[in-house]
């Protein structure tokens, strides 16, 4: 029984050896990342609740991009070596073209149409409270500043220097090599 499951293992592990793709490759890491880490955001406990919303979003909207433009670049980038290379070279040549087309799209590509879809299906999602943000900072922006007060006062807080106290001789603290 252990023989059967073992070689069933190999089987699979062969077929997917021979049949790779880097698109299908690359695709599938997006899907997962695409799952998981919009999950782990909102396990997040430590993260408010908005945010950790936003981001999950984020990142989900991210990986929906993602995926299709790694299958339409790296599939197209693979015909187009097809079309254009010498038979004996076309097997060889139409996967390295897909992994550059791969990451073609990583590096440019999907980049671009994040930050062109990503913002404004965002502020769709959160009309409400970018208007109530974008209200906030023009009632800051024109309140008059306070003239009891130097202008330095109203707009830096102190900063909070550490003195030479606090630091501690690294012989007395930290890891010790050796056993020394």
């Amino acid at each position: 029984m252990n023989n059967a499951l073992l070689d069933k293992f190999r089987n699979i592990c062969l077929k997917l050896g021979k049949n790779n793709k880097p698109t299908y490759v690359v695709m599938a890491i997006a899907a997962v990342k695409g799952i998981c880490r919009p999950t782990f955001t909102m396990m997040d406990k430590k993260e408010e609740p908005k945010t950790k919303k936003y981001t999950a979003i984020r990142e989900g909207l991210t990986e929906i991009i993602a995926i299709p433009v790694y299958w339409g670049l790296g599939e197209g980038s693979a015909k187009l070596a097809n079309k254009f290379l010498p038979d004996e070279l076309k097997a060889k040549g139409a996967k390295n073209c897909m992994l550059i087309g791969v990451c073609t799209a990583a590096l440019f590509v999907i980049p671009g149409l994040c930050s062109l879809a990503i913002k404004p299906l965002m502020e769709k999602f959160y009309h409400n409270d970018k208007g109530a943000l974008a209200k906030k900072f023009d009632e800051i922006s024109t309140t008059p500043p306070d003239k009891s007060k130097p202008l330095n006062s109203q707009m830096y807080s102190p900063v909070k220097r550490p003195s030479l106290q606090t630091f501690v001789n690294s012989n007395q603290y930290g890891m010790k090599v050796g056993g020394v």
